[in-house]
Parts: C-alpha cells; sequence; structure tokens
C-alpha cells in the first residue's frame, strides 16, 4: 500500500501490523522493541507512522461521513416513496395489495392511543411531577480551589503528560 510518507521497509512492516485487526498490542510492542537503529531514526520512523495512521483514520472518517450522508438519503427516499404508496392507496380507498414481490398494507399502529397535550397550563397539578436536579459547578469548585479555599469532597488533580508530534 503507497504511504504519505517515505517509510522504510521495516517500519513499513510495521504499518502493515497496524492494519492487521487480529494483531495484538503485545504483539505490536513486540514489534516496535525490535527496531533497531539510532534513536533519532527510530523517532523519525514512528512519526512517519503515526502521521500515516492519522491520515488514514482521518480517511476513514471522511468515508464514514460520506456512508452517513448517502444512508441518510436512502432512508429519506424510502420514507418518501412509502409515503407517496399511502396517499395513493388511501385516496383509492385500498388497504391491501397482494404482489408476487410482497404486499402492501394501510394499517392501524398498535399499542398504547397518542396522547397530545393542547395546553399544559390547563391540565390539574394531581397529574403533575415535580422534578429537582442538582448540578455540580465544576467551574465554581475549581476557581475555589485554585484560590486555596479547601471544598470537601474535591481536588485539583494534576495535568496529565502526552507525546506531542510537531
Amino acid at each position: 500500500m503507497a504511504t504519505l510518507y517515505n517509510i522504510t521497509e521495516r517500519y513499513q512492516n510495521l504499518l502493515d501490523l497496524c492494519d492487521d485487526e487480529s494483531i495484538n498490542t503485545e504483539l505490536l510492542d513486540s514489534a516496535l522493541a525490535q527496531l533497531d537503529g539510532e534513536i533519532e531514526d527510530k523517532v523519525s520512523g514512528g512519526i512517519a507512522v503515526i502521521q500515516e495512521l492519522k491520515h488514514r483514520a482521518a480517511a476513514i472518517d471522511a468515508e464514514i461521513k460520506r456512508l452517513s450522508q448517502m444512508k441518510k438519503t436512502t432512508e429519506a427516499r424510502i420514507e418518501h416513496i412509502k409515503q407517496y404508496y399511502f396517499d395513493n392507496l388511501t385516496s383509492i380507498g385500498k388497504t391491501k395489495i397482494w404482489t408476487d414481490r410482497g404486499t402492501m398494507t394501510i394499517a392501524k399502529s398498535g399499542g398504547k392511543r397518542p396522547l397530545v397535550i393542547d395546553d399544559e397550563d390547563l391540565i390539574p397539578f394531581d397529574f403533575k411531577q415535580i422534578v429537582s436536579t442538582t448540578v455540580i459547578d465544576k467551574d465554581t469548585i475549581r476557581e475555589a480551589l485554585e484560590r486555596g479555599v479547601e471544598v470537601d469532597g474535591a481536588h485539583l488533580g494534576e495535568r496529565t503528560k502526552y507525546l506531542k508530534i510537531s
């Protein structure tokens, strides 16, 4: 497979391992540990592999978005066509048509009858529930802790470290 970066054969093998969904992280770690060379060469190759995988992930995201939109359009077309047949069968008074491919039926929905609330203010209190929620104001707690105020049940954690590639 062609890559966007000039990846040497040993890092291409690593990239191939990354493509294999059956490979576990222990095997990937083993392959990384077996890479030989100066630290700068290892880091350079690692950057190339990481950047290639990032580009692949972005391409996959774009394809997911494209396919998701295609799915929404297809589902909308299905609903439009079903509505067309519903309207036309209703207008001619037909509720069921049998064909070699299947049967089209206009049926009533099952389950409970739909409830329509016309005006919430007119509903008697006996039919209402009082709902109360408590929300922790994290920003206020953080500001208090940063000013040195002790807050029971909370503390400021340490910032995490991460690998930055530039």
